[in-house]
């Protein structure tokens, strides 16, 4: 019997259940709740709903046999959810702007929640929220209480209805696109398009991954999959994968399975496709023209491969598509109808995404406040135009929450629209939304919180310390950067290099002069040289200094910045610093076509050109957009990094109240490509688009021509070896080994100081073995420095270990006499007690205690006496003879074999065993070990020889054979009923049975001979010759004696059968006269032989008699001879 008020699920459902029949409205600017009460026909409607979801509800608890899908379970949990719970699952908060209190007090930024978020998150059952730069702390560990308290706002029970943890979401593209200012920033989609391995993006995206998991951030806005199919693209460029979408879709599958490999939640952007625009939607409402065909072809193909690769969102462009949309919406700040941007296009969203390319994930805005749809809507209007559109999550629906007021006048009125909407029957200004679709939204949302184990943490016991300390570990650590440096590496690609001036040949006499128009980039320099000089690859006496210039400026100018190599300020002109060097590597960036004619090129191609007239090598490095590259004829090296060195300035970023002053983490695209060009790293990296030729003052690309095609690049080794780091790993998992449980607590206070100091160099050491492209000689040093202190701290530390075993073992064998023992075993004795001595005044563990004394306890016991050591040696084989050697051997041995062990055993064992008692023993096992070739024979075969005769009928053969055989068949069975029948005896045995088997003579059938002689005696005499009679007598005489003969063979029976048969068929007949009317031939007379009359000259009638005689005397010759051999 179910009892329902046992049953606090089935209790909190049905009260659950109830509330659509009151609900309430929030109205606009307060926090109080207003009952509305619903019309008659709608009460009714509720209540048949009820009573169909109650009868559900108890079937589901009643017949609970398998576990729910994640489906399921979010289908159950939408069906419990208010109208307003299944709003706020909608809604993406951002607060990037700081936060005002209600008492007037201002927070800057948002990195930890306050009171008032936690009270707005929970009260309205916020679904997800959105974090930017702003947000985050360098410091991983503040991330965590941000994150860590977002959630627990979202699931305070004392706070709304439900308790739904947060989708917690930023933008962690990577590259120039970076939230997170502590961790690693990696060199951006371009970049690990450019490496060429999709293995890169995957390993990108595991970083990615990892840190932002470890500080609570549960969906990345990530991938970008838009082809930047547009080099005068504003607002993709490097942010995209590749201008070929077959190359880019495979980079989008492989960067989304290193991101979900870490349980990350990953959204494909910006749906349709963002990359062939010339107008950026943060600013303005971008418009392409091209064909859905046209976009099957390119925009899609990312985006289609992110499906099949399992994306959980798409992100939504604010993008025109005019040729492919044929709705149109109302614009009230416009005064007119317009094609919607893809974000409110069902058409784009539904009938696209949704039915043709078959996405059943979450699909989630692009931020709402961008200029794209701002421009064209009011907040509420373009929200619910959106979700009519097919969105499921609004990002930003409003610009960033910074107060209550803004609970007030921004949320409150945004929910209100909803229900209006949602129920109302001309719905909010016209705009009416579908339940239906509301609740298979929420399901979605649900779904991926399921699938991503954000539903979990409600249940999560891990404690904030714990999770700050994974965070500190994971976040920006030394294994990351490394990764991202070898990745950054693999991206540089070269498009230039004559006279292979490529990778720089340093000398001591080489100056290098660096130099670009921001300070920024100072350090990327700095570091690039510095890891050379650790890679052993900058020779002593070689130098740089660092020219940094703003804007334009001259030759004879006064440089802005130029620091020396040991960090002080060179004074003079930009000539004075590139006359010093003697080689110049110039960083040029540019975001936009326009900048190949301004300042940002032009100095670089001033500095290169004067450089190249006075003989010096030139390199320039493209910073940003790669296609620059084309800008710099005089550069004798051009590569390109992909990658911006901002301070985390893009324009997501400070778009929309973002902080200006964010930090972005460390940018790792110049220093990487610094580190090719002087020969740490080798050149691998290939163009992942087409470099089309710039026309000059127009401030776009041309369309039709190419300086460099897609896939080209060249190619060099490093100079830079990878070292040995054998020595290092083992020296650090030595010193990672040391057991605190295993040394005296007085010992290991005593040590703390030298512990401390080994653990600053063990971390040190883990570094550098994580370090790509170092010195043999760093290796060593790091190796060295280790060894030393570690074993200075075990020096100090003390075992716990128990010697008291070992010492009573120690005295005891002090006590035994060398003289009665072998040699042998005495030395070998000898040196497990000295080192059983050695342990026991030693600082050693209690393993190492114990395998001393087990090895002295060994030794002790194999000691052998004098005048046992023959007794010992027959033991020792005796031992080794196995079990299935045994088997082969006659039981009568083996009985004796082990009987004659066990006593020499015993003997042996015997300490006061005499002589006499040890010779016996030796000699009984010396003895037996000689039997153990008394094999037992195989009585297979006899035996089944033996059954197969006893099966035989005496009586069907001839009793003399019979008797043979009866004779050797009795010595058979003998030999098969002797266990101790030998190997030999068996073979003979089973020979001889054969044998006589084979001899065997089944008595012969008579019943022919029978009738041959009776034919032969009712023949009439008186008809024939009496010579051909007298050989018919002769033969019926043998012919009678075989048949008289009950031991006559088939031989001989067929012998005389053919003698009569012969006779019977030659009788002659006698001659019969011309005159004697009455004479006639004898039937049986063969035809043509006429009368007979007598024997005449030349006549052959003589010749059957001496046939038929040597027929008879063959066939006495066959019986005579078969007699003998029986």
């Amino acid at each position: 019997m179910l009892v329902l008020g046992n049953n606090p699920q089935v209790s909190n459902t049905c009260c659950n259940l109830f509330r659509p029949l009151i609900y309430f409205r929030l109205e606009k600017g307060k926090g109080a709740k207003k009952m509305k009460r619903l019309g008659k026909r709608r009460i009714i409607s509720l209540i048949m709903a009820l009573s169909m979801a109650v009868t559900t509800v108890f079937s589901a608890n009643i017949s609970n046999v398998r576990a729910l899908t994640n489906a399921e379970k979010a289908r159950e949990l939408v069906s419990k959810m208010t109208l307003e719970e299944k709003i706020g699952q909608k809604l993406m908060l951002s607060f990037r702007s700081g936060w005002t209190m209600r008492d007037g007090t201002k927070i800057s930024s948002v990195q930890t929640i306050n009171d008032e978020i936690h009270e707005i998150i929970g009260e309205y059952d916020i679904g997800s929220v959105i974090l930017f730069a702003a947000n985050f702390n360098s410091d991983a560990k503040v991330n965590v209480e941000l994150t860590d308290g977002l959630q627990k706002a979202a699931m305070d029970k004392d706070l709304g209805k439900n308790s739904i943890p947060l989708l917690i979401a930023t933008d962690q593209e990577g590259g120039i696109v970076y939230r997170l200012t502590g961790g690693t920033a990696l060199p951006g989609n371009m970049a690990l398009g450019a490496s060429g391995n999709t293995e890169n993006a995957v390993k990108a995206g595991n970083i990615i991954g990892s840190e932002l998991n470890a500080v609570g951030v549960n969906v990345n806005f990530a991938p970008d999959a838009d082809v930047n199919n547009n080099p005068n693209n504003p607002v993709i460029g490097l942010r995209s994968f590749s201008s070929n979408p077959q190359l880019a879709a495979k980079f989008v599958s492989a960067y989304i399975e290193g991101v979900q490999s870490n349980n990350v939640a990953t959204a494909a952007k910006h749906f349709p496709g963002h990359g062939n625009v010339a107008t950026d939607s943060h600013t303005g409402l971008p418009s392409v023209p091209a064909t859905k065909e046209e976009l099957y072809k390119t925009e899609l193909v990312p985006f289609q491969a992110a499906i099949d690769a399992g994306i959980d969102m798409v992100m939504t462009a604010h993008i025109q598509f005019p040729n492919i949309v044929t709705e149109e919406i109302y614009s009230d700040k416009k005064d007119e109808l317009m094609s919607p941007p893809a974000t409110l296009s069902r058409e784009i969203l539904t009938d696209l995404l949704r039915d043709e390319m078959k996405f059943d994930g979450v699909i989630v805005t692009d931020s709402m406040t961008m200029q794209g749809v701002a421009n064209y809507f009011d907040t509420n209007e373009r929200n619910l135009l959106a979700v009519k559109a097919g969105v499921d999550i609004l990002d930003i629906p409003f610009t960033d929450i910074s107060s209550m007021k803004d609970m007030e006048s921004k949320l409150i009125p945004l929910i209100n629209a909803f229900v209006d909407a949602y129920t109302k029957e001309d719905g909010y200004n016209g705009i009416k939304l579908s339940l239906e679709e509301l609740d298979k939204s929420v399901e979605r949302i649900l779904v991926c919180k399921y699938n991503r184990d954000v539903m979990d943490l409600a249940n999560d016991t891990t404690t904030l310390d714990d999770k700050k300390a994974i965070a500190s570990k994971v976040v920006g650590s030394v294994e990351n950067r490394e990764t991202e440096r070898l990745i950054s590496a693999n991206a540089v690609t070269v498009v230039k290099n004559e006279n292979n001036v490529l990778p720089l040949k340093l000398t001591k006499d080489s100056k290098v002069v660096f130099a670009s128009t921001y300070s920024r980039n100072n350090n990327r320099f700095i570091l690039a040289w510095q890891r050379a000089k650790q890679a052993g690859i900058i020779p002593e006496g070689a130098d740089y200094k660092i020219l940094q210039h703003y804007n334009w400026t001259g030759l004879n100018d006064k440089v802005n910045s130029a620091i020396n190599s040991d960090g002080t300020n060179f004074v003079g002109t930009n000539k004075d610093v590139l006359d010093w060097g003697t080689v110049l590597v110039h960083a040029s960036e540019i975001s936009s076509a326009s900048g190949i004619d301004g300042y940002l090129v032009a100095c670089p191609q001033l500095f290169t050109k004067y450089c190249k007239e006075n003989g010096k090598q030139t390199v320039v490095i493209s910073l940003n957009h790669p296609y620059d590259v084309q800008a710099f004829p005089d550069a004798d090296g051009i590569l390109a990094v992909y990658g911006t060195t901002s301070l985390g300035l893009d324009i997501t970023e400070s778009f929309g109240g973002g902080t200006v002053g964010a930090t972005a983490a460390f940018s790792p695209n110049l220093t990487a490509g610094t580190e090719v060009a002087l020969g740490t790293f080798g050149a691998s990296g290939k163009l992942p688009v087409d470099i089309p030729k710039y026309v000059p003052k127009s401030g776009v690309y041309s369309t039709d021509e190419n300086v460099y095609e897609l896939g080209y690049g060249i190619e060099y080794d490093a100079i830079a070896k990878d070292p040995d780091k054998k020595g290092l790993a083992d020296a650090i998992a030595q010193a990672k080994a040391i057991d605190k449980s295993v040394y005296t607590t007085e010992s290991w206070e005593a040590a703390a100081e030298a512990l401390n100091t080994l653990k600053v160099v063990l971390q040190t050491a883990e570094n550098v073995n994580l370090t790509h492209k170092l010195a043999q000689s760093v290796v060593d040093e790091n190796e060295t420095d280790l060894r030393d202190k570690y074993n200075t701290v075990l020096s100090l530390l003390v075992y716990k270990s128990d010697k008291k075993a070992l010492s009573d073992l120690i005295a005891e064998a002090k006590k035994l006499d060398k003289d009665h023992y072998t040699i042998e075993t005495w030395q070998n004795f000898e040196k497990a007690l000295e080192n059983a001595e050695s342990i026991y005044d030693g600082n050693v563990p209690q393993d190492e205690v114990d395998l001393a004394k087990e090895a002295l306890e060994k030794a002790k016991n194999e000691l052998l006496e004098k005048n046992k050591k023959e007794l010992s040696v027959a033991l020792e084989m005796a031992k080794q003879v196995t079990p299935e050697q045994l088997d082969k051997v006659v039981p009568a041995v083996v009985t004796e074999f082990k009987a004659a062990l066990e006593n020499a055993q015993i003997i042996f064992d015997k300490k006061d065993a005499n002589e006499l008692e040890i010779n016996k023993a030796f000699e009984r096992l010396s003895n037996v070990m000689q039997m153990l070739e008394f094999y037992k024979g195989d009585k297979t075969q006899l035996s089944a020889l033996v059954e197969k005769i006893e099966k035989l009928n005496k009586n069907d053969y001839l009793s003399a054979t019979w008797k043979n055989l009866e004779s050797v068949l009795t010595t058979a069975k003998d030999v098969l009923n002797n266990p101790d029948a030998l190997e030999i005896e068996v073979s003979e045995t089973h020979d001889q049975l054969v044998r006589t088997f084979l001899q065997l003579r089944l008595k012969p059938n008579k019943d022919l001979l029978s009738e041959l002689i009776n034919k032969a005696e009712n023949t009439d005499q008186t008809k024939y010759t009496a010579v051909s009679l007298l050989s018919l007598k002769s033969a019926l005489v043998e012919a009678k004696a075989v048949l008289d003969n009950n031991e006559a063979t088939q031989d001989e029976v067929t012998a005389v059968e053919i003698l009569l048969k012969t006779a019977l068929d030659n009788l002659v007949v006698k001659e019969i006269t011309l005159d004697d009317p009455n004479a006639q031939t004898p039937p049986d007379a063969k035809p043509g032989n006429g009368a007979i009359t007598a024997t005449k000259t030349g006549d052959d009638s003589m010749m059957l008699t001496f046939a038929l005689a040597g027929l008879l005397a063959l066939a006495g010759s066959v019986i005579v001879l078969k007699k003998k051999e029986e």
